[in-house]
């Protein structure tokens, strides 16, 4: 009657330790430590840039458009420089921190998330020759 018993219990403690259908192998990397891909990235922080410029009324909701809109043009001029990989983590966190209205009023410089030299300055609005969101500004 002990076997039968023990023999439970062992099993027990084994449905409860062993490893679930599909994480075997949870220990490896997961999709947010690739390479980020910078044609998302760079669209995404730029429009977050524009949208954000409007919200500190620093441009009309037309001038945020354009500036959106070139904003796209201008990313596919645009790529990361080949020493620079900056990992989807990287680009999320910076992503997450420009669209939360708590950094506002934060300088894109000042968001940790967002350093230059974790992202490799490869975005439009670091090069002192894009056109983004320059038309229609307001005061």
């Amino acid at each position: 009657m002990r076997a039968p018993k023990l023999l439970m219990i062992a099993l027990g403690f084994l449905a409860i330790a062993a490893p679930t259908p599909g994480a075997v192998g949870s220990c490896g990397s997961d999709a947010l430590d690739e390479s980020a891909d910078f044609m998302s990235y760079c669209q995404k922080r730029e429009e977050l840039n524009c949208t954000r410029r409007f919200l500190r009324n620093e441009i009309t909701a037309e001038a945020r458009d354009i500036c959106r809109w070139d904003a796209v043009d201008a990313c596919g001029l645009r790529a990361f420089p080949n020493d620079c990989r900056p990992t989807r983590r990287e680009t999320e966190a910076c992503l997450r921190a420009l669209a939360s209205f708590d950094t506002l009023s934060t300088s894109e410089a000042d968001l940790k998330e967002c350093k230059t030299n974790a992202l490799c300055r490869a975005t439009p609005s670091d090069q002192t020759d894009a056109a983004v969101g320059d038309a229609g500004e307001s005061p």
